[in-house]
């Protein structure tokens, strides 16, 4: 009975991750190539990107996910590539994501401030179950569990796919708007035998860049900088906003989640950063407001921006600088 028991929940857990949706940064902007693959080379400088999010650590099962990327222009600067490695855990580690994405973005301008960009994803996927860390009633010998088991494997555990995703981006030196399409071809994730297709997202983007130059001390040399991303998957809807002031190399502000199916209301963001041009800092803080309640722990996330200032070799067709 126990067995059954165990074997029907491991069922409806694996169905379950079958059907999740995408990782959620709260840090719009500082995760572009993640948002949408026309950021490729956005700054035109050469940039890398290291960044960590902890979910609800209080909960016992984190969700834990690590990325870095890197990008920079070739042939021309109207051309960038950008290639992501990404590792998203679930459950203390029982589920996996591994990733490997490149990107490809082409820039075009319409007019003197004015700029286009379109750009392509390509991604290699890898989702797998960590059977180590599943117990069953047959795996116990009396004094502890072993990794023996006749339970029935479920399509080895593991499973390898491609995935497709596009964008465009409208924008000048005071803002932007942009959309992505992610999982184009709907690949097939399922780790049990059948199929799980993952869902199509579409999601709609934008910022500005409000220079404030006062004579005041307090309002000298501000910027500005409220954002927004909206994505939908599958029965899913979130609405991310953030508001963020850059006073000299320092940022701070924030924002807020809201997720259908959560009564409308996901998190609270809190953000703080350190920008000296050539390297970012930036730490955020969700305080959870949905009806999970603040036991989760809220959730952590760290970004490290490396940025190699290359405005000596900018082509006249660029507005934004590498600090944009």
């Amino acid at each position: 009975m126990v067995r059954k028991i165990l074997s029907f929940l491991t069922f409806i857990v694996l169905s379950t991750v079958g059907y999740s949706q995408d990782v959620s940064f709260s840090q719009i902007n500082n995760n572009k190539l993640y948002l949408n693959p026309a950021f490729a080379n956005s700054r035109v400088c050469p940039e890398l990107t290291m960044s960590y999010r902890n979910q609800w650590p209080s909960l016992g099962s984190q969700y834990v996910t690590s990325m870095v990327s890197y990008e920079q222009s070739i042939l021309n600067k109207r051309n960038g590539v950008g290639l992501m490695l990404m590792n998203d855990r679930s459950g203390n580690g029982i589920y996996s994501l591994n990733s490997v994405n490149a990107y490809f973005s082409n820039q075009q301008k319409i007019k003197r401030n004015l700029n286009v960009k379109f750009g392509l994803e390509f991604s290699y996927k890898q989702n797998f179950i960590d059977d180590s860390k599943l117990f069953f009633e047959d795996s116990f010998n009396g004094q502890s569990f072993t990794n023996m088991t006749n339970e029935p494997l479920m399509n080895g555990l593991r499973v390898h796919y491609f995935d497709i995703g596009a964008g465009g981006l409208l924008f000048s030196d005071k803002g932007y708007i942009g959309f992505a399409v992610n999982h184009i071809n709907e690949p097939n994730q399922s780790l049990v035998f059948g199929e799980s297709y993952l869902p199509v997202k579409y999601g709609i983007h934008g910022g500005l860049h409000v220079e404030e130059n006062k004579t005041s001390y307090v309002l000298r040399n501000l910027t500005y900088m409220p954002s927004f991303s909206l994505i939908r998957q599958g029965q899913f809807t979130q609405l991310t906003v953030n508001n963020n002031v850059k006073n000299g190399n320092f940022l701070f502000g924030g924002g807020f989640r809201l997720v259908e199916g959560y009564s409308y209301r996901d998190a609270i963001i809190m953000n703080f950063g350190v920008d000296t041009g050539e390297l970012l800092f930036f730490y955020s803080y969700d305080f959870t407001v949905s009806p999970l309640g603040p036991n989760t722990g809220g959730s952590h996330e760290i970004t490290t921006i490396i940025k190699v200032d290359n405005r000596r070799n900018r082509n006249k067709i660029i507005v934004p600088s590498c600090s944009f």
